[in-house]
């Protein structure tokens, strides 16, 4: 795109008409003569153009396009996803274990449970809503979605997770990646990365898909892969995982997300 607004300015400016004109001279001009040499009507004209180009030019080398490639399991900060086009989300949040001992009669705990306050922020390649701010929720329409969706989660700026799910589009032709582990192994070796399969264990809400899964060790991180028409991938980057990752992607990108758009 920017090569071909430079070829249009370098065009334009050759095509300029030149004021080859001696003004001091008492000669009378034509209208005629004076539009061959850039006045009045082409001359405003050629400055609307040329403000336009360089308008255009400015814009599109001012907007942040993705360039990692987030299949490398590299340790991204929130700074170089921002720097690379992602959309910032957040929700503040409440955890702990509920007290169970010594209950009454009704059920309630004598002893008050402890809860502790979590900020969880997202950055991911979707963009917000015009109207309330939350992510697009792309699971009701996958379709309406171009290309993968990245979704990096952050709690409290700690990098727990990443989602990269691959969305069927209108034809129902898979977008993924990988279809076999073979194809897994044969993208990580090409680029020179250390992979190794591993045994897989059961997740909490993934017994009923264990067989569409494959577990390895990538670039020093755990990593599943569901080859399935998603085609999805998810990478660990703390060893204490809760299994419940899959649920707090669909909660994110769900159409009353409790995630707001950090501006």
């Amino acid at each position: 795109m920017k090569k071909i607004i430079l070829l249009l300015l370098l065009s334009f400016l050759s095509c300029a008409k030149k004021d080859r004109i001696n003004h001091y001279l008492p000669k009378p001009v034509t209208p005629k003569e004076l539009m061959d040499n850039g006045f009045y009507r082409y001359n405003y004209k050629m400055k609307i153009i040329l403000l336009l180009l360089i308008s255009l030019l400015l814009f599109n080398s001012c907007q942040k396009i993705d360039r990692i490639n987030h299949y490398t399991n590299e340790l991204v900060t929130q700074k170089e996803l921002a720097d690379n086009g992602f959309y910032k989300y957040s929700m503040t949040g409440l955890e702990g274990i509920v007290n169970e001992k010594h209950t009454l009669k009704d059920g309630d705990p004598v002893v008050p449970s402890k809860f502790t306050k979590f900020i969880m922020v997202v950055y991911t390649n979707i963009a917000p809503t015009n109207n309330d701010k939350r992510p697009i929720p792309v699971f009701k329409d996958s379709n309406a979605i171009k290309g993968k969706i990245i979704t990096y989660f952050f709690k409290n700026d700690i990098l727990e997770f990443k989602s990269i799910i691959s969305p069927i589009d209108n034809n129902n032709q898979q977008k993924g990646l990988f279809k076999t582990k073979k194809d897994i192994e044969q993208y990580y070796k090409e680029l020179k990365i250390p992979i190794k399969e591993i045994p897989l264990e059961k997740l909490r809400n993934h017994n009923d898909s264990i067989g569409l899964r494959s577990r390895f060790i990538i670039n020093n991180y755990e990593s599943y892969f569901y080859l399935s028409d998603r085609n999805e991938m998810t990478t660990y980057y703390i060893k204490d995982k809760k299994g419940n990752e899959d649920m707090l992607v669909w909660d994110f990108y769900n159409e009353n997300s409790p995630y707001k758009y950090v501006e």
